[in-house]
């Protein structure tokens, strides 16, 4: 990148901020500042180009900040329409989608997941890969249980991440086996999967600003506000250089691309009723219980945790070298969070794969002792 590029882009990241907000709280209008003068400085310290944050409090999204330039050249500014690849978040979207064609007699959560055509080779596959996600020890040096390859797995097992070991006795969170669930639908009913997710998601909350992976034929300008992606590169002026665009293929664990305000609408659809029923999305975000008697820290498709006495359920998306987010509820509250940006600058060690310690994201702590704190 030439010298007058590279001065370009420093100063968007330090100074360039649109903000849309509807309406903005005046009960709130302090923390609201004080967390939009906070990301303005953590985006410049985590190289993110394009960043966006939405706050929803009581139904309303009562701060909208977005943040810099979708391209290197700093010419395409960030506006409420930039989309993101949400990542794992996307893990909700599809919870929701399982619970609500169980309660319609479409599938049964009780089911043998491990019919999927291709389970025994691929489980075979992830069982000797060496990757954690077939067992091993992790860092800290807890042991993860190896993957059973002969045992029945069922669907809610699976969607609660409690496949390795023997099944349903502990959580540990394994994307990969995670990411079949939508093979398995798409095996045992006559429809997409991508159909299934805009008929009890999309459709069913009128969300037209959500796109089910980059295929999805209305996606429209979901797609055409999509924010490319970059990594943190040292040896750059700017610290910044072009990444290639991960995969964007709809599956049940990754696929979906949206706005912040895009996924604070969703976040809104579900606490208002028009996706899943009360009763189902208190379920959703209900854990089962391990073998010790203790509460997992995730339920469907969503962590779940308790943070000073307030309940909290929540998603990470990342995508290495690419995207990162969060989704993050205290439904108590009637508050919400949504961060997205096109670095992998919003992620930080959240212990996800054996534990939920989401406050330990600065950006959510900010937002926590800003809205939450009494």
């Amino acid at each position: 990148m030439n010298g007058i590029v590279s001065t370009l882009l420093t100063l968007s990241l330090a100074l360039v901020s649109n903000v849309e907000a509807s309406p903005r709280s005046p009960s709130m209008s302090h923390e609201i500042s004080e967390f939009q003068s906070y990301l303005r400085e953590i985006r410049v310290q985590n190289k993110i180009p394009s960043l966006s944050v939405a706050v929803v409090k009581d139904g309303e999204i009562i701060m909208l900040e977005t943040i810099g330039f979708q391209d290197h050249d700093a010419e395409e500014a960030t506006t409420e329409d930039t989309s993101y690849l949400a990542a794992s978040i996307t893990k909700t979207f599809t919870a929701v989608t399982l619970l609500a064609m169980e309660a319609d007699g479409h599938i049964d959560l009780d089911a043998d997941f491990t019919t999927l055509s291709d389970w025994d080779g691929r489980c075979q596959w992830i069982a000797t890969s060496g990757f954690i996600f077939g067992g091993g020890e992790l860092e800290n040096g807890d042991q993860i249980p190896p993957i059973n390859c002969g045992q029945p797995i069922s669907l809610r097992h699976v969607l609660q991440h409690q496949v390795n070991g023997e099944p349903g006795t502990s959580f540990f969170y394994n994307p990969i086996v995670f990411g079949r669930l939508s093979n398995w639908v798409e095996e045992n009913t006559d429809h997409s999967w991508r159909y299934w997710m805009k008929k009890y998601v999309l459709d069913a909350a009128e969300l037209r600003n959500i796109a089910a992976g980059w295929r999805d034929p209305d996606g429209g300008s979901v797609l055409t506000h999509f924010a490319p992606p970059f990594r943190h590169a040292p040896e750059e002026g700017d610290g910044l250089a072009n990444s290639i665009l991960p995969n964007t293929e709809l599956n049940a664990s990754s696929g979906i691309i949206a706005s912040a305000k895009a996924i604070a609408q969703y976040s809104v659809a579900l606490d208002e009723g028009r996706i899943l029923s009360a009763e189902l999305l208190e379920r959703m975000w209900t854990p089962a219980m391990d073998s010790d008697g203790q509460p997992m820290p995730y339920a469907y498709g969503w962590f779940v945790q308790n943070w000073q006495g307030h309940r909290l359920v929540w998603h990470s998306g990342w995508w290495p070298d690419a995207y990162a987010g969060m989704l993050v509820k205290a439904p108590d509250d009637n508050l919400t969070l949504v961060a997205l940006g096109n670095t992998d600058g919003l992620r930080y060690d959240i212990n996800t794969l054996t534990e939920a310690k989401v406050h330990e994201n600065p950006i959510v702590l900010k937002f926590l002792e800003l809205f939450l704190e009494e």
